[in-house]
């Protein structure tokens, strides 16, 4: 019984494991620009070091942004185990559309409207595309 308490299988699916690496890989994004323009602000270091961004790496908020990278990847390895490549590619790239409302939200971005229409058509894509997942998944 605690067995199944630890290891949920609903977690495992491979669409929940596509949805979360998405959110992860949306987190890691804005945690890295939090991190890199904190570091900006505050450091006022020259050269190539600056031109690199390693004084990113002082920050708290760039070294969680890369924890969540690789959590991300993770994911995205075990997705590509069970869904083929050209349906999860299609599907991740729901980050088109969380990046820019958590820059909206979170890092108080402006987002224009070309970009809101390109979203829209983004959403519309994925939307036909999700029904070509659950056609197929109904086949199985």
């Amino acid at each position: 019984m605690t067995a199944k308490l630890l290891k949920p299988a609903w977690f495992f699916n491979p669409y929940v494991q596509l949805g979360f690496g998405a959110l992860l890989v949306t987190a890691s994004e804005l945690l890295l620009k939090k991190g890199a323009t904190l570091t900006l602000s505050a450091v006022a270091v020259g050269g190539l070091s600056n031109t690199l961004g390693i004084p990113a790496l002082a920050s708290f908020w760039t070294w969680f942004g890369i924890l969540t990278y690789l959590l991300s990847f993770a994911s995205w390895i075990y997705v590509l185990r069970f869904v083929p490549l050209g349906i999860a590619f299609a599907v991740i790239n729901v980050v088109h559309v969380l990046i820019p409302l958590g820059c909206l939200i979170f890092l108080h971005e402006p987002v224009s409207p070309r970009r809101w229409m390109g979203i829209a058509l983004v959403v519309c894509g994925l939307l036909l595309m999700l029904q070509q997942v659950v056609k197929a998944e109904a086949k199985l």
